[in-house]
């Protein structure tokens, strides 16, 4: 594995039902950064996040720090929170705490005594006797207690509180900025934990997910130009996602450079230019009627097949 790469996932298909595929997926995730993995429910982000977790039989290969995820090195190898843990229900914490410790050779104490303590967390009380928010700290307890440098997190903050999210975002800064090596690949829909966390965002759509694109080039991309006058034919200029008339003429568009000069070769005057803040551009990249995939493929960002 090339190692600037923590997370290498080749062909990987898995065939849920008779109306669902996920994949071909081909990903690099690089090491040392946090990765946001959006989509609209039913994209396939779960169903994505088993797969990598080793969980899942299908087809493919995934490789996390050198271990395929279906063996016990791979396994050893990264911490898991799924997005649902109905195995945890029937145990009490200090058990999950206990079989952990006894056969988890990445297991910190110190850092789970620490973690009981922010969360407040009961260690007799049954996984399925606490409330939603609770059971998701107590999994994250038990998850980021072991010393491993790759976090495959599937809608992590979702039940948490507010104090709670606070907590959990600095413990996850807390594990980047003590290992250089420690890479994060968390699931989401929410736009503004892309935008406080993530480096790189991958898209997923249908099943399928675009490369890492960084998120920096989205913003740099995803610009919103107010115009004097309209110009013919604007809404077939390059880039053009959307024009708007009030409260005043506007174009929104997902490739500026192109937009603009467009716009230049035929004398528009541009009043403003602003960037499109993330909680406006990821929905309209995840709803483009025409498949995001294919636009993204004709621009460079998407390949069909990963770096050796």
């Amino acid at each position: 594995m090339n190692a600037m790469h923590t997370l290498t996932c080749k062909n990987i298909v898995r065939q849920v039902g008779n109306d669902f595929t996920l994949g071909p997926i081909n990903l690099e995730i690089p090491t040392g950064t946090v990765t946001a993995v959006i989509g609209n429910n039913g994209a396939g982000k779960t169903t994505f996040f088993q797969a990598l977790s080793g969980d899942y039989p299908g087809e493919g290969e995934t490789n996390i720090l050198g271990y395929n995820s279906h063996h016990i090195e791979g396994k050893a190898s990264f911490s898991y929170v799924p997005q649902s843990f109905p195995e945890f229900h029937p145990f009490r914490l200090q058990q999950l705490r206990d079989f952990q410790a006894a056969h988890d050779e990445t297991w910190n104490e110190a850092l789970f005594q620490l973690y009981i303590q922010q969360f407040k967390l009961p260690m007799n009380k049954r996984i399925q006797d606490l409330s939603v928010g609770m059971q998701r700290k107590a999994v994250i307890a038990l998850q980021l207690s072991r010393e491993t440098s790759f976090l495959l997190l599937d809608e992590p903050f979702a039940g948490l509180d507010m104090e709670g999210q606070t907590q959990f975002e600095k413990i996850l800064l807390s594990k980047m900025e003590g290992n250089p090596q420690c890479s994060i690949v968390f699931a989401t829909h929410v736009a503004s934990e892309v935008g406080r966390l993530a480096d790189f965002v991958v898209i997923m759509k249908h099943g399928k997910a675009s490369t890492p694109i960084e998120k920096d080039t989205l913003r740099q991309q995803w610009k919103r130009i107010w115009l004097t006058k309209p110009m013919e034919d604007m809404e077939d200029a390059p880039g053009v996602k959307k024009v708007l008339t009030e409260p005043a003429l506007q174009i929104i568009t997902n490739n500026a450079p192109e937009t603009e000069t467009w716009l230049a070769n035929r004398g528009a005057e541009v009043v403003k230019r602003t960037t499109l803040d993330l909680y406006e551009s990821l929905p309209l990249i995840l709803n483009e009627e025409r498949n995001t995939f294919e636009m993204e493929k004709e621009r460079g960002v998407i390949s069909d097949d990963i770096n050796d």
